[in-house]
């Protein structure tokens, strides 16, 4: 009984020994310490994680800009990988055959700093049942300007492609006025058939103007995620259109055109929030 005793004071005794040392232990090993300063301040910090949210759609699937003198490019999503390593890590790398792509028309139609916001007309879609007027890409590192057309392509790895993070992605790529580069170039209705929205104040003034003089007809829609706030045909290669009492909301002119030559033609204009005393080119599309 008395052996038995002493055993457990000897355990006893070690355990009080032990226990403050692996604490101590803990609380300075420095990588330990700094992941829970990164969780601690994740964690506190209520900006951060509403940012996350808007973050996530982004690093899930990213945006790739196609550099204007590369057919490489660079990549704006943390997790695009490197381009020298012979393992696909990203869509981006995988072989062709292991990828649908769908191409679409954007504009550039608003820049702050380094970061473009890019107007997707086709890709709009509906979010939490309420349908976008129009999709709005955001690009860090932008090089583009305000008003440069560009093809957004969609990437979504087939399901027998090898694995990669992320599986799906964007590839912002701005159209080439050469012929003789591998980035796309502007169709030659481009620079024929032109629509520009003057914002003045309350009002709005649509430009259209055909220099071919091929148009039969143009039927105009300018909306917002209320209601249609302008909508009318017109029978000529070259017209103007005020519209009165446009709200300071975003919105979007939409024409259909009909032209002799190049068949129907599709044009857009998003105009975001306040846009008053500015001037809008539009983008087209067959």
């Amino acid at each position: 009984m008395i052996g038995k005793l002493i055993i457990i004071g000897i355990i006893v005794v070690t355990l009080i020994v032990l226990i403050p040392s692996s604490s101590k232990l803990f609380q300075n090993d420095p990588a330990l310490k700094t992941v829970k300063e990164k969780i601690d301040n994740v964690t506190s910090d209520k900006y951060a994680i509403n940012a996350s949210k808007s973050a996530i759609k982004a690093i899930s699937m990213g945006v790739k800009l196609i550099n204007t003198n590369s057919s490489i490019g660079s990549s704006t999503s943390a997790n695009s990988g490197s381009l020298n390593d012979n393992t696909p890590t990203t869509v981006y790398q995988l072989p062709s055959k292991y990828v649908n792509q769908q191409n679409y028309t954007g504009q550039v139609f608003d820049k702050t700093g380094n970061t473009c916001e890019i107007s997707v007309p086709a890709m709009a879609q509906s979010v939490n049942g309420q349908a976008e007027i129009t999709h709005i890409i955001q690009l860090g590192q932008c090089s583009l300007n305000v008003g440069d057309p560009v093809q957004v392509t969609s990437l979504t790895a087939n399901p027998d492609a090898p694995a990669v993070n992320p599986s799906s992605g964007l590839q912002i790529t701005p159209y080439s006025r050469d012929s003789g580069t591998s980035l796309p170039t502007l169709p030659s209705y481009y620079n024929t058939v032109q629509l520009t929205t003057v914002n003045q104040g309350n009002n709005a003034m649509l430009n259209f103007d055909d220099s071919s003089g091929q148009t039969k007809s143009v039927t105009v829609t300018m909306r917002n995620s209320d209601t249609i706030l302008f909508t009318g045909t017109f029978y000529s290669s070259k017209f103007t259109a005020e519209v009165k009492d446009v709200p300071n909301t975003p919105h979007i002119i939409e024409m259909t055109i009909d032209n002799a030559i190049y068949g129907t033609l599709h044009a857009s204009a998003y105009a975001p929030s306040n846009a008053q005393n500015s001037t809008i080119t539009g983008v087209l599309s067959q």
